[in-house]
């Protein structure tokens, strides 16, 4: 039985993003390729991710200061020299140890010391945005990233990229052959698989977070290069539309602090409503009841919002010359990341004739946004490597 290494740590303690990532890729691969034993390595567990992975031939792997805790651990976290040295020098230890035959650093990231694994190493990084956009980032965080990146392209025998696009970006930032890289999209999280939920679940919902119309909605973490302001200004040209515009994402520096400015001159307060973060379960809710996505980022390694609003077929916006168009092809509607008006005349356009946006997706069209189709992919990578 082939045995897999996979970087774990931020599918047990990270709550979106790159850990739905993580735990969406062991998930699929303990579900459609069970020949596989898998070692997770995780300096931690969480209470929110407790119970998962726990099929028996999974082995969770942690630092010797709390191994015999299988679950949550009550004691002090690592301090960042032990962080290091767990992280780049234990984790090699033990997958050399272990005789793993694949290591899978599912976050941008290989243990720096990984030359001496003779195995197979996978990295997935999923972009390099840090380089394209540099002020979204902190001096500091955008040295680790070059760091860790750079580390990791050169010691991979195998990149996956979630888009073609980002796969350019990495050719063109740190000079990776082609023939090194694999474009695996990712998969849309199971909750969007499920039938569609009632009106009544829906209401409920919406009445829940205090929005009382129809409303276009906008996700993603509050910064600059997301774009959330020029949304906002197109609400504010379309002040006599029965509208309210949901704006969900975490916030960071002081960008957030320039859009309330604007809405409070804009007297848009009404129109607005703010929420930092929704549960996965929820999700689906949040988008059945949207008249719309509005997703204006300038730049993504792939934008999962616009897979999963396809899932619900409902109208999406977003922006050209990214990621995003290789998800949502001809079946969405696209504009520059600072077109306000062209933004303004899409949300009017769907409250007026939202049958002009209707669009189904064929079954093989949602295949290829499962969890199966994922674990396939990887697990022909995985082969070809072993």
């Amino acid at each position: 039985m082939p045995k897999i290494g996979f970087d774990a740590r931020r599918a047990f303690l990270n709550q979106s993003g790159l850990g739905n990532y993580s735990r969406e890729v062991i998930r699929g691969i303990l579900a459609f390729h069970q020949d596989y034993k898998a070692f997770l390595y995780t300096p931690d567990t969480s209470k929110l991710f407790r119970d998962v992975f726990k099929e028996p031939n999974v082995r969770l792997k942690r630092p010797k200061r709390n191994r015999k805790q299988r679950f949550e651990s009550t004691v002090k976290p690592l301090n960042p020299i032990q962080a290091y040295q767990w992280r780049n020098i234990e984790i090699v230890k033990s997958v050399i140890y272990g005789k793993i035959d694949v290591y899978h650093g599912l976050s941008n990231e290989l243990p720096t010391r990984i030359d001496h694994f003779r195995g197979a190493k996978v990295v997935t990084v999923h972009d390099v945005i840090f380089k394209v956009y540099p002020d979204d980032f902190p001096r500091f965080d955008r040295y680790t990233y070059n760091k860790r990146t750079r580390n990791a392209v050169k010691k991979a025998d195998a990149i996956v990229c979630p888009s073609a696009f980002s796969a350019n970006s990495l050719n063109m930032h740190y000079a990776v052959s082609p023939n090194k890289i694999e474009i695996i999209h990712p998969s849309i999280q199971s909750a969007f698989y499920k039938d569609a939920p009632d009106q009544q679940s829906i209401q409920r919902f919406t009445n829940q977070w205090g929005i009382k119309k129809n409303y276009i909605l906008c996700l993603g973490d509050i910064r600059p290069r997301k774009n959330q302001q020029k949304v906002v200004e197109a609400i504010s040209l379309l002040k006599s539309l029965d509208i309210q515009l949901v704006l969900v994402g975490r916030s960071s520096g002081t960008y957030i602090d320039s859009i309330k400015s604007f809405i409070q001159q804009e007297n848009l307060e009404e129109k607005i409503i703010w929420l930092n973060s929704v549960s996965t379960h929820d999700l689906p809710l949040l988008f059945y009841g949207a008249q719309a996505l509005v997703y204006p980022s300038a730049i993504e390694g792939y934008g999962l919002p616009i897979a999963e609003a396809m899932l619900c077929k409902i109208p999406i916006l977003t922006t050209q010359d990214s990621s995003m168009e290789e998800i949502g092809g001809s079946k969405i509607s696209y504009v520059k990341a600072n077109d306000v008006q062209g933004i303004a005349d899409f949300i009017q356009s769907v409250v007026n004739e939202p049958s002009s946006f209707t669009y189904n997706l064929t079954e093989e069209e949602r295949w290829h946004f499962s969890d199966e189709r994922q674990a396939k992919e990887l697990n022909n990578l995985y082969k070809r490597l072993l």
